[in-house]
């Protein structure tokens, strides 16, 4: 049997990663690196996401996702952006997603994970050209617990 989206999900990414964004020019150059904690949750067809973002000397920024998964189909229910998810066979998730408040950006994230560890790369295109790439490498906490919270309360 084939897996979908709701089964990559739920079997090889639900859990709690943490790991580094690395943030690059076109050409290679850092201009940015720091560390980051994902916590993924499918219960259902309910993705919820949580994602802490801890740069140097700034206080975390935290982001909330939410999402209605049947099958391989993806519903987003976040008002501020818009995002279409494709399988890639049973291995990897390829996620082109935006904000409404940017509409001439657009991120072109692929991701794969593989036991405990997974990888995920985002070409971001302004006007249709590469601005910038990130490369994030991360890890599965072992017996660590997603945070479970309500979307409505965040206004999802």
């Amino acid at each position: 049997m084939t897996m979908t989206i709701n089964d990559i999900l739920r079997e090889k990414i639900a859990g709690v990663w943490e790991g580094t964004y690395t943030v690059l020019d076109p050409g290679g150059k850092r201009l940015e690196r720091f560390v980051s904690r994902q916590e993924g949750r499918m219960e259902g067809t309910q993705w919820t996401e949580r994602v802490v973002y801890l740069r140097e000397g700034q206080e975390p920024y935290e982001h909330f996702y939410h999402a209605t998964v049947d099958g391989d189909r993806v519903d987003f229910h976040n008002g501020d952006m818009w995002g279409e998810t494709s399988r890639v066979g049973e291995e990897a998730v390829i996620f082109s997603f935006g904000w409404n408040e940017r509409p001439n950006e657009r991120i072109i994230e692929v991701s794969r994970a593989d036991g405990d560890y997974r990888t995920r790369v985002w070409q971001h295109f302004v006007d249709g050209e590469l601005a910038k790439l990130t490369v994030i490498e991360e890890r599965r906490v072992a017996d660590a617990e997603p945070l479970r919270w309500d979307p409505a309360e965040r206004g999802l």
